[in-house]
């Protein structure tokens, strides 16, 4: 049996932490995986411990011959992800081991324009050295990086087993936005579109989850939830709301569509299935326009769950075992 180590923020909450826990319990046939965290949750010196911390493991792993992985799947956002990752790579190819490098970030392109030609040069030698194989999340974001950092693979992130949703009746005008309190986010765009919402249907009603205490009675803000409230809330809920500034290929849109919710989301958020509606980032009158129009519209009967077909793990399995299996 062959073995992968996942290595990333598998224990923070969050989108990537999702694809890494759903690719370690699904390997490839012939595959078995493990996880090692390199990420925390505290301040900058807590996220440095975890650095040094997974670096010092992942070195004993690759020079432990009964726990030497086969290959580590390494997965990087930008910035000081990229900067931390690249030495733990630089571990494991030192010791001879095949690495992934599978890229997440939905600001990827942005942040290797900031540093210019030089941060571009760095990015591709490592992406383009022997033992290495760099994965984006699609064909858009293939079609973004390729001609600046190499040949790239695309494999879409794969929606868990458990993503079956219970049976409810969905509420009325109840829209829903899950991520993280961060103003990438846009949860403050989130309130303003349902307040200029609420002039046309009274009782329309916002849950946020990642949002602070909120005084106002049609405005729901839980706190992270677990994944049973997750799956409950996409089952009730009218339309999902991401009006990020950036995203990957967010889970949060694939598991909503799995349970065929509406998802409205940001135009600056590339790689999702067609199904999904687009809205002007940070405009208020086309998002207040193409959400009225999702409520008013019929319910799903199927569509918008086959619209993520391709992202079932059985499918994204097939794909990680060719790569696996090349490296």
């Amino acid at each position: 049996m062959r073995r992968v180590l996942h290595v990333g923020p598998c224990d923070s909450p969050g989108g990537m932490a999702t694809v890494m826990r759903t690719l370690a319990d699904h390997p490839p046939e012939g595959w078995e995986a493990t996880l090692l965290s390199s990420h925390s949750d505290g301040g900058l010196w807590a996220k440095w411990r975890a650095y040094r911390r997974a670096r010092r493991e992942l070195n004993r792993r690759c020079t432990d011959a009964p726990q030497r992985p086969d290959v580590v799947h390494v997965h990087v956002a930008a910035d000081w992800s990229w900067r931390r990752k690249a030495r733990l790579i630089a571990v494991a190819r030192r010791e001879g081991v095949a690495v992934v490098v599978h890229l997440h970030s939905g600001r990827f392109d942005a942040w290797l324009d900031a540093g210019g030609a030089r941060r571009v040069e760095t990015v591709r030698t490592t992406l383009t050295s022997a033992g290495i194989q760099p994965v984006v999340l699609s064909e858009v974001w293939r079609q973004r990086l390729e001609p600046r950092i190499g040949p790239l693979t695309a494999i879409v992130n794969p929606l868990p087993p458990s993503s079956a949703h219970p049976a409810h009746a969905r509420d009325e005008h109840h829209l829903l936005l899950l991520g993280r309190n961060d103003p990438v986010k846009g949860h403050a765009f989130a309130i303003e579109v349902a307040e200029r919402l609420r002039q046309t249907h009274p009782s329309l009603r916002l849950t946020m989850t990642g949002w602070g205490e909120e005084n106002r009675p049609w405005i729901n803000s839980p706190g992270w939830v677990s994944n049973e409230q997750k799956a409950s809330l996409l089952a009730r809920a009218s339309v999902l709301l991401v009006p990020s500034a950036y995203e990957g290929q967010p889970m949060v849109a694939l598991e909503a569509l799995s349970a065929d919710l509406p998802v409205c989301v940001s135009d600056r958020v590339a790689g999702l299935p067609d199904a999904v509606a687009y809205a002007p980032h940070d405009d208020v009158e086309a998002w207040v326009s193409t959400l009225a129009a999702l409520l008013e519209r019929p319910g799903s009967t199927g569509e918008l769950a086959d619209s993520v077909a391709s992202h079932a793990v059985d499918e994204v399995q097939k794909q990680w075992a060719l790569v696996y299996d090349s490296l």
